[in-house]
């Protein structure tokens, strides 16, 4: 099949997905967004002083890029919307779900999504050929933590992939601006930035100050908001990485160090980001849209064998079953809400475990971490056998 009816076929299965699949996340995310339009810059501030008259009082916990970005596409298509996506955004009340125009709100919220989307799939058949490319196009996972958990990290994604391309084409002070736009989005590519600059540590402090430009640039304008950083220290995946301890030692960020150490040795990046995946899965307590920041850099690496296809697919289902098991309503039939909003009111996994077969899910989270560690450490045996 040729690249141009390859994309087709895809956007033709995620114009089918799209609409019908809901979480909450994306509602919250542009209940902020939408202020952009209303003239408010701090969203942070914003929020700090008026929370107690606003509908919806959580804090908003992304950077500054992330809102002028989404925001400015909030009010760009907002004449493409029903007059009811107001009243939507802000009706947290129990008829929060019952508006008959629920799926073309998900279709036009998620269209940003789609084009990052096709943009990793080009990169990818770019950097490691048309096998890659479809594997991205079509496999069910990153389908998942796109269209049907519908949050923002494949933009992210997109500047992270990008960087690496423009690396590997000897491009270096474009490619750590784009690696500095995506953690203007969001602060995962910090993991990432160590193995980008020594792979080529030529300027290295240039190199650097090329990263930092979008920073500083988008969150200058913050720096004396005591909202914002609040906000910025609440960040979940700074407190998630140091959780997991061992006589209070954090094991995250030491098996981190030592891939780091072994990359520093072997200098294969994709390899590199592979450990730590599989470390992350298993010392971090992540969200499901998180998994989705490994992925681009993994698939060439899993595409290799049989066997790494197989192991990668039961992580992933594992991974999943996380997900779906967690105290939350929206995260197996609640995500049906725009197709009937009594969805939500059918027990989830999590409460069929704990109140039909009395089965802790805390438990279950345990046990099913205990085998994504025995897989990755089959993974990681079978893998560096020959080494």
């Amino acid at each position: 099949m040729s690249i141009k009816k390859t994309i087709i076929l895809s956007l033709i299965l995620r114009f089918l997905i799209a609409p019908f699949f809901y979480h909450p996340d994306i509602k919250s995310q542009h209940f902020h967004f939408q202020y952009l339009s209303r003239g408010v810059l701090n969203i942070y501030q914003f929020i700090a002083d008026n929370k107690l008259s606003l509908p919806y009082r959580d804090t908003f916990n992304y950077l500054p890029l992330t809102y002028f970005s989404l925001g400015a596409y909030h009010a760009l298509t907002k004449p493409l919307f029903p007059q009811n996506l107001s009243l939507w955004l802000n009706d947290w009340s129990v008829t929060q779900n019952n508006y008959d125009s629920f799926p073309f709100f998900m279709l036009i919220l998620k269209l940003p999504y789609l084009v990052f989307d096709i943009g990793v799939a080009l990169l990818l058949l770019k950097l490691y050929g048309q096998k890659i490319f479809v594997v991205w196009l079509f496999n069910p996972l990153s389908i998942y933590l796109i269209y049907i958990l519908g949050n923002f990290d494949i933009i992210p994604v997109f500047f992270t992939l990008f960087s690496w391309y423009l690396l590997k084409r000897n491009l270096p002070q474009f490619s750590y601006i784009s690696l500095g736009v995506a953690t203007a989005f969001k602060l995962y590519p910090l993991l990432f930035l160590p193995f980008f600059l020594f792979l080529k540590p030529k300027h290295f402090f240039k190199n650097i100050l090329f990263f930092s430009l979008p920073l500083i640039f988008t969150v200058l304008p913050f720096v004396a908001s005591q909202p914002f950083f609040l906000s910025l220290t609440n960040s979940g995946l700074s407190q998630k990485i140091i959780e997991t301890r061992i006589l209070n030692l954090p094991l995250f960020p030491i098996t981190y160090l030592f891939i780091f150490l072994w990359y520093l040795r072997h200098r294969q990046i994709e390899e590199s980001i592979l450990l730590i995946f599989l470390s992350f899965i298993v010392l971090v307590d992540f969200h499901a849209q998180w998994l989705l920041w490994f992925l681009p850099f993994i698939m060439p690496v899993i595409a290799k064998s049989t066997y790494k296809t197989i192991v990668f697919t039961l992580l992933s289902c594992l991974c999943v079953l996380l997900v779906i098991i967690t105290n939350d309503s929206y995260l197996f039939w609640g995500h049906l809400t725009p197709v009937n909003p009594s969805f939500v009111s059918l027990r989830s996994p999590y409460q069929l475990l704990r109140y039909r077969f009395f089965i802790d899910p805390l438990i279950m989270e345990n046990y099913i971490k205990i085998i994504l560690a025995v897989l990755s450490l089959s993974f990681l045996l079978k893998s560096n056998a020959k080494n």
